[in-house]
């Protein structure tokens, strides 16, 4: 499927209503480790990715940090820094805070769980998301494969996502190989392949980045 195929898929998606109700994040993250990748280009290390879980009472809280920059003769050809906390409760995004430095443009964002959906404020303004919804920054959560639309916790707002199977693949651990599922996924701000482990870990990922691709190395 050609990529612009693709990403005319993720914009119809956005329109389509999410039927199927989720699972309780507290329960499927509560054997969940800590995550922290490296991220690599050309085989080079240009920054990290972690995830850290905890919990808050009956409230799962997730914390992303995100740091990458390539450059190419002094020059920043992609830079990325983010960090986000999300808290959820009986499988709902009950609260999220994050900052962004994405190529020297800063975001911010918030938002509440509200009456009729997820009140996001971001870039442009407020917006009530559907309540029952993922995040851009879910990879952790294999559930992200079955969704066609996420909350943007970087922009604001709702976009699209396509995800399909791409196959099954050896990936190397710090624990030594795995056997892992691989899923092709595009959204309006990033594409790529993510893989995930028989227990459902995200164990690496290809991100696409300007005509480029980042490989998110397992490092824990």
């Amino acid at each position: 499927m050609c990529r612009r195929r693709l990403l005319g898929l993720a914009a119809t998606a956005a329109a389509i209503p999410l039927l199927r109700p989720l699972r309780s994040a507290r329960t499927y993250a509560a054997a969940q480790q800590d995550l922290r990748f490296r991220a690599l280009w050309k085989g080079s290390s240009i920054g990290e990715h972690r995830v850290a879980f905890g919990t808050s009472g009956d409230r799962l809280v997730v914390n992303t940090h995100i740091d990458i920059a390539v450059r190419v003769l002094f020059f920043n050809v992609f830079r990325l820094k983010h960090d986000a906390q999300e808290i959820w409760q009986s499988g709902r995004l009950v609260a999220v805070k994050s900052t962004t430095n994405r190529d020297g443009t800063r975001l911010q964002v918030s938002g509440n769980a509200a009456a009729g959906g997820f009140r996001i404020v971001g870039e442009n303004g407020p917006f009530l998301a559907a309540a029952d919804l993922l995040t851009t920054d879910a990879l952790w959560d294999r559930r992200i494969v079955h969704e066609q639309r996420l909350i943007d916790v970087q922009y604001g707002g709702e976009i699209g996502l396509v995800a399909r199977p791409f196959g099954e693949d050896q990936v190397a651990t710090p624990q030594g190989q795995v056997h892992a599922s691989r899923y092709q996924i595009i959204t309006p701000h990033y594409a790529g392949s993510v893989f995930y482990d028989g227990g459902g870990r995200w164990v690496k990922a290809l991100i696409e980045v300007k005509g480029e691709t980042i490989e998110y190395a397992l490092a824990t």
